[in-house]
């Protein structure tokens, strides 16, 4: 259900006429906006619970927020979505990392069997080419996804998948807020119905099937 929804937010790249650092900045400030409104009205903690979980917070926060700038991106680029079949290769190579393992054989098959799709996928081996561009800057967000998932699975599971998220979409918000091109003001009534849409649907789906 997490990736499907993940390959339905990647269409809100084409329909929003805005850049994707907007495009995250306004949707992750509106479903954090309703996330709290959620936690709040169900008299669920918002506070963590050491300076460390904050810190941590944080470093989720902006590995979230440039994972969806660099997936957005890679979707208005190249216009498929390579990080949904990516980021599960990153991750069975990062993990030993964290947890002083050794990457299972089946793993590492099925890794080597995706990476040939994707090279199946991209029309050239150069930069040059939008789609190969598209597609290195997914591989990108898919290393950001990744390592966030590890992060998270290791140092954060202590609290719920709503108030990970708050914390995670207003951090994402804030520290990208500075590089915004298009003004509030200056955005289409078109464009806030879908940055709506997919904030509050897409985004909270997201959370509860991811977290489940």
């Amino acid at each position: 259900m997490a990736v499907l929804l993940f390959g339905g937010t990647a269409l809100f790249a084409k329909l929003i006429d805005l850049p994707a650092l907007d495009i995250t900045v306004y949707r992750s400030l509106v479903a954090a906006i309703v996330l709290c409104i959620l936690l709040i009205s169900r008299k669920k903690p918002l506070k963590l619970n050491s300076v460390k979980d904050y810190i941590i917070a944080l470093l989720l926060g902006v590995l979230m927020g440039w994972h969806w700038v660099t997936y957005f991106s890679g979707m208005q680029l190249a216009g498929i979505t390579i990080e949904l079949f990516s980021y599960p290769v990153i991750t069975v190579l990062l993990k030993p990392l964290f947890y002083k393992s050794q990457p299972q054989f089946k793993n590492v098959i099925s890794g080597l069997v995706v990476v040939f799709s994707i090279y199946l996928l991209i029309p050239e081996a150069s930069l040059g080419n939008q789609v190969t561009l598209g597609g290195v800057v997914e591989i990108i967000s898919a290393f950001l996804f990744s390592l966030r998932n590890i992060i998270h699975k290791k140092y954060f599971t202590q609290y719920s998948g709503r108030q990970t998220m708050i914390y995670q979409a207003l951090i994402a918000s804030v520290i990208l807020c500075v590089f915004v091109e298009v003004p509030p003001t200056q955005v289409y009534l078109n464009d806030w119905w879908l940055i709506l849409l997919v904030g509050v649907f897409f985004y909270c789906l997201i959370t509860f099937s991811f977290y489940c």
